[in-house]
C-alpha cells in the first residue's frame, strides 16, 4: 500500500514538475518574444537631441500622399488674434506676380509665369524668380532675429517664407536655401552645397536625355554652367570635368535641410483693422541690410527689378481703432473684460482694477509701435496703465503709466517700441528687453483704477499702430494690362474686406481701385496703363476689415480705362545668367576658324580659351597642353586641363597623369599663390587644387591609374580639413577606388580622423565613398558616424552601411521611414532597406508608400520593394480585401 501511495506521490510530483516546467518555458518564450517588442517600442533608437525635439514638435502631424505642401507646425507669428476675428487666413495675390504666401505657391507661380514645361525649365524658373525677389546683404550682414531664434536656437533667418516676404536679403547661403526650399515644396530633391566660403544650391531632376542628375546653381552670383548641348546644366561633378568655374571644391556634401517653414504669412483682421503695405517705406526698418550700388546689388540687371530701384526694404502700417460706440467691439479683445464696462472703457466698480487686453499678430516683423488714447482722469489717484506681454500673456510688465500732470480730458500718443541695433554680428538685445520691436506678436493690457466714481477714470478712444518691415518685391504688384486680383481667406458673417490699390501710370498719378469682398475666394480685374513694366508703379495696397453691406462682392471705385500693351514678365534666360563664371553662351561662342587661327598665338588663344573649351575641337589640343604646363594663373591653367580633356580624352590621359605626378613642379608651372617667400607650400597648394580637378576628370573617365597620385593629394598637409578641395579629392577617390585596398584604407583613415581632425563635410563624402568602395572594415567607423547629429553624415553613413550589408541598422531605418519632418530620412531609409534585402521590411515600406507625399521618396520606396521581390499583384491575389492608396 505504501509503495502505491509513494508511486502516486512521485507521479503527481513529476506531473507537477512537468507542468511547472512547461509553464516556465511558456513564460520564458513569452518574455523572449514580447520583451524585445516592448523594449523597441520604449527605446529611442535615434538619440540625436534635435531629432527628438523635432519628433515632439511634429507629433500631431500626419503625412498624406495628396498633401499639397509639407509645412511645419506654426511657430511664429501664431494664429491667435482675438476672440472672434472678422477675417482670417486672408491673402491677396495677382496673377501677374508670384504668390509668396508659401514656398509651394511661389514655386507654382514661378513655373506658370515662366511658361516652364520640363524639369529643367522649372528649375530655372524657380532660380530666376528667387533672384528677382532677393538681393545680397550689406555690411549689416544677413537677416537676423535675436528675439525669434529658429528651432535650433540660431538667430539667422534661413526660412523661405520669411526671406521672401519680410527681408528679401541674405548671403549666398540664405539665397540658396530659399531655392532649395521652394524646389522641395514642389516635390523635388534639393540640397545646399558649400565650397568653403561660398554656397550654391543643388537641384535634382530629370534632364532632356532622360537621366536624373544633380545640378549646381549659384544663386547670389548669377552663375550656372551649361553642358555643351546648351539643353541642360552641368552636374556638380561636371563643374570640374566639363567646365572649370571655381567649382573644383564641390564634393557634393550638402549641408542638410533646415527645418521646414513654420511661419505663416496669411493675415488676420478685426473689425476696424487696416493694413497698408507700401512699395516704399516710411524710414522705419527693423534691419536695413539691403546692398545698394555697385557689386553684388547689381548682379540682377535693372530690367529684372522693374521700377522699384534701388532695392530697399518696405514698410507696412498696421492700424486698429475699435469703435467703442458700436456693439461687438469687444470681439477684438484677446480675452474677456475684467471689471470693465462692455459699452465703454471704464471700470464697473471703483477701487478695483479694470482690464481690457489686446493681442497683435503680424507676419511681418515689427519695427515700431505706439498707442493713441483719449483719456479722462479726474484725480492723480486715478490710475491708467498699459502693460506689455511678450510671451502670450504669461507675464506682464508696465510699459506706460499716465503721469500725474495729465488731468481732465487729454489725447496722448504713447510710444511702445524701444529699439536696438540689428546686425548679424552686432550686440544682443538688452537684458530683459521689453518691447514689440523685433517681434511678430505681443499683447497689451489696459488697466484702469478709479479712486472715486467709475466714470472719473476712463478711456474714450483708443487706437493702435504698428510699423512693420517687408520685402516690397513680395507684394502683388500691378503690371501694364490686365491684372487678375484674387482675395482668399475666411470672412465671418456680417463682415467684409475693403481692398484698395494705389498706383501711378501714364493715365495719371494716385490711380485707385477699391473693391469690397464679402465672400471668398473672389477674383476681379484691374487694368493698368503702360507699354512696359516701368510705366506702372504701385504705391500701396490696403486691406481693411469693415461691416458687410449685404450687397456681395463689388468694385466700389473702378479705375478709368487706359491704353496698355500686354506685359511679358520674363526676358530671355540668357540675359540673366552665365556671366559671372565666364562661360560663353551659345550665341556668344567664337567661330571655330578664329579659334584654330589663334592656336599658334598663346596670348590670343587665352583670350578665346573659354569658347574653345566649349567647342572642344581636337585641333586645339596642343594649345591647351602648352597652357596646362606653362600657365601660372590658376584659373586659366585648370580650365586648360578641362579643354585638353574635352578636345581629345585619350591624348589628354597620359599628359594629365604626368601633371598629377609632378608634385614638385619640375615640368609643370604651379602657382606660388600667397607664398611670397616661395617656401614651397604655395606650389603644393596649387598642386592639390590641380590634382582635385584632374581627379574629377579621371573619375568621370574611370582612369584607375590616377588613383595613387590622388591618394598623395589626400595625404598632403596642404589638403587641409575644412577646405573645399578636400571634399572633392575624397569624392573622386570614392568614385575611382572600387576594389582598391589603398583607397579603402585612405577613406577609412578619413573616417577615423587618422590624418587629422576632419571637417564634417569631408566626413559626408568619406562616408559615401566607403560604401561605394565596398570596405566592410569601415563598418565600425560608419556606425559611429550614424550616431552623429549632422544629418547628411548620418544619411550617408546609413546608406553605406546598407551597401556593406550591416543589418543592425534595420530597426533605425524603419523608424526613419516614419519621420515626418524631413523627407531625406525617409528616402535614405527606403534605399537602405532595399539594399539590405530584408523581406520583413516589406510591410513597413508598404505603409510608408501609402502616405508618402514626395514623388522622389515614393520612387525610392517602390525601388526598394522591387529589390525585395514584392509584387503588388501577387499580394492583392493572396489578400483580396487589401486596398492600397
Amino acid at each position: 500500500m505504501m509503495k502505491k501511495i509513494l508511486k502516486n506521490y512521485l507521479m503527481t510530483k513529476l506531473l507537477f514538475i512537468r507542468c511547472l516546467t512547461v509553464f516556465y518555458f511558456a513564460l520564458l518564450m513569452f518574455i523572449i518574444l514580447i520583451f524585445p517588442l516592448v523594449s523597441v517600442a520604449k527605446d529611442k533608437i535615434e538619440t540625436d537631441p534635435f531629432y527628438r525635439k523635432l519628433q515632439k514638435v511634429w507629433s500631431n502631424v500626419r503625412m498624406a500622399k495628396d498633401v499639397n505642401y509639407w509645412s511645419a507646425p506654426e511657430r511664429t507669428p501664431g494664429r491667435v488674434l482675438c476672440q472672434i476675428p472678422a477675417a482670417g487666413d486672408v491673402w491677396v495675390s495677382n496673377d501677374q506676380w508670384p504668390d509668396g504666401s508659401d514656398a509651394r505657391r511661389f514655386g507654382l507661380d514661378a513655373v506658370r509665369l515662366s511658361g516652364a514645361g520640363t524639369d529643367h525649365e522649372k528649375a530655372l524658373a524657380v532660380y530666376r524668380w528667387v533672384r528677382r525677389w532677393m538681393i545680397y546683404n550689406n555690411k549689416q550682414g544677413c537677416s537676423t532675429e535675436q528675439l525669434n531664434p529658429d528651432v535650433t536656437g540660431r538667430p539667422w533667418v534661413n526660412q523661405a517664407d520669411k526671406l521672401l516676404n519680410v527681408y528679401g536679403v541674405h548671403w549666398c547661403g540664405g539665397q540658396a536655401r530659399v531655392v532649395e526650399q521652394v524646389w522641395r515644396a514642389l516635390g523635388y530633391r534639393a540640397e545646399k552645397l558649400i565650397r568653403g566660403g561660398h554656397t550654391i544650391v543643388g537641384l535634382h531632376y530629370r534632364d532632356y536625355d532622360g537621366i536624373e542628375r544633380w545640378h549646381g546653381l549659384d544663386v547670389s552670383h548669377s552663375a550656372v554652367a551649361w553642358h555643351d548641348s546648351y539643353q541642360r546644366l552641368l552636374s556638380p561633378d561636371e563643374l570640374s570635368s566639363q567646365w572649370y568655374a571655381f567649382y573644383y571644391q564641390y564634393g557634393l556634401p550638402g549641408n542638410g535641410h533646415i527645418y521646414f517653414n513654420d511661419h505663416r504669412m496669411e493675415l488676420f483682421f478685426r473689425r476696424g483693422e487696416t493694413l497698408k503695405r507700401l512699395w516704399g517705406n516710411v524710414g522705419k526698418p527693423y534691419q536695413d541690410n539691403a546692398a545698394r550700388g555697385k557689386g553684388m546689388a547689381q548682379k540682377v540687371p535693372d530690367f529684372e527689378r522693374g521700377p522699384y530701384l534701388p532695392f530697399t526694404y518696405g514698410n507696412g502700417i498696421w492700424r486698429y481703432e475699435p469703435d467703442l460706440s458700436q456693439p461687438g467691439w469687444e470681439k477684438g479683445l484677446a480675452g474677456p473684460l475684467v471689471n470693465m464696462d462692455s459699452k465703454k472703457l471704464q471700470p464697473v466698480k471703483a477701487d478695483k482694477p479694470a482690464a481690457a487686453m489686446w493681442n497683435f499678430r503680424t507676419p511681418y516683423i515689427i519695427s515700431d509701435a505706439k498707442v493713441r488714447l483719449r483719456v479722462f482722469r479726474k484725480t492723480v489717484q486715478d490710475k491708467i496703465r498699459i502693460y506689455l506681454s511678450i510671451n502670450n500673456g504669461k507675464t506682464w510688465k508696465i510699459a506706460w503709466e499716465c503721469p500725474d500732470s495729465v488731468l481732465g480730458e487729454k489725447e496722448i500718443a504713447v510710444p511702445m517700441c524701444d529699439r536696438f541695433q540689428v546686425s548679424e554680428k552686432g550686440p544682443k538685445p538688452p537684458v530683459d528687453f521689453n518691447s514689440p520691436f523685433g517681434r511678430y506678436a505681443y499683447r497689451l493690457k489696459l488697466e484702469l483704477i478709479s479712486n472715486g466714481r467709475p466714470g472719473g477714470c476712463r478711456v474714450d478712444e483708443i487706437g493702435f499702430e504698428n510699423i512693420v518691415q517687408l520685402n516690397l518685391y513680395s507684394l502683388p504688384q500691378l503690371h501694364p494690362g490686365k491684372n487678375n486680383i484674387t482675395v482668399r481667406g475666411r470672412i465671418e458673417p456680417g463682415e467684409a474686406l475693403l481692398v484698395t490699390y494705389t498706383w501711378d501710370d501714364p493715365k495719371g498719378e494716385d490711380r485707385r481701385n477699391v473693391t469690397l469682398v464679402e465672400k471668398t475666394p473672389y477674383t476681379y480685374e484691374i487694368i493698368a496703363g503702360g507699354i512696359k513694366w516701368e510705366d506702372c508703379v504701385c504705391k500701396s495696397i490696403t486691406i481693411e476689415a469693415v461691416a458687410s453691406t449685404g450687397q456681395g462682392n463689388c468694385t466700389v471705385v473702378k479705375e478709368k480705362f487706359s491704353r496698355y500693351k500686354d506685359f511679358q514678365t520674363l526676358s530671355p534666360v540668357e540675359q540673366t545668367m552665365g556671366r559671372w563664371n565666364g562661360q560663353p553662351l551659345q550665341k556668344d561662342l567664337p567661330k571655330l576658324k578664329d579659334v584654330l587661327t589663334a592656336v599658334q598665338d598663346p596670348k590670343r588663344f587665352k583670350r578665346m580659351m573659354r569658347g574653345a573649351v566649349i567647342l572642344a575641337d581636337p585641333r586645339t589640343f596642343d594649345a591647351f597642353k602648352k597652357l596646362s604646363y606653362n600657365e601660372a594663373a590658376p584659373n586659366n591653367k585648370l580650365l586648360a586641363f578641362v579643354g585638353m580633356y574635352r578636345s581629345d580624352p585619350e591624348k589628354a590621359r597620359p599628359v594629365l597623369l604626368d601633371i598629377l605626378n609632378d608634385r614638385n613642379g619640375s615640368r609643370v608651372v604651379w602657382s606660388k599663390g600667397k607664398d611670397k617667400k616661395d617656401k614651397g607650400w604655395g606650389r603644393e597648394l596649387s598642386w592639390c587644387v590641380g590634382g582635385t580637378v584632374i581627379g574629377y576628370i579621371a573619375a568621370e573617365a574611370q582612369w584607375k591609374e590616377f588613383l595613387p597620385g590622388l591618394l598623395d593629394v589626400l595625404a598632403s598637409k596642404e589638403c587641409a580639413p575644412g577646405w573645399g578641395p578636400r571634399y572633392g579629392i575624397v569624392r573622386v577617390i570614392g568614385l575611382l577606388g572600387d576594389g582598391s585596398k589603398e583607397a579603402a584604407d585612405a577613406i577609412r583613415g578619413v573616417l577615423e580622423h587618422r590624418y587629422r581632425k576632419e571637417h564634417g563635410d569631408t566626413l559626408i563624402v568619406a562616408a559615401l565613398a566607403a560604401g561605394r568602395i565596398g570596405d566592410r572594415t569601415a563598418i565600425p567607423a560608419l556606425r559611429i558616424h550614424l550616431e552623429r547629429d549632422y544629418w547628411p553624415l548620418k544619411h550617408n553613413a546609413a546608406l553605406s552601411l546598407s551597401r556593406l550589408g550591416d543589418t543592425s541598422i534595420i530597426p533605425r531605418m524603419k523608424e526613419w521611414l516614419a519621420v515626418p519632418f524631413d523627407e531625406n530620412f525617409r528616402g535614405y531609409a527606403a534605399e537602405a532597406l532595399g539594399n539590405l534585402g530584408d523581406r520583413d521590411s516589406i510591410n513597413s515600406l508598404k505603409r510608408a508608400l501609402a502616405i508618402e507625399p514626395f514623388p522622389w521618396v515614393r520612387n525610392k520606396i517602390q525601388e526598394a520593394l522591387k529589390k525585395l521581390g514584392y509584387s503588388k499583384a501577387r499580394d492583392l491575389k493572396q489578400n483580396p480585401s487589401i486596398c492600397y492608396g
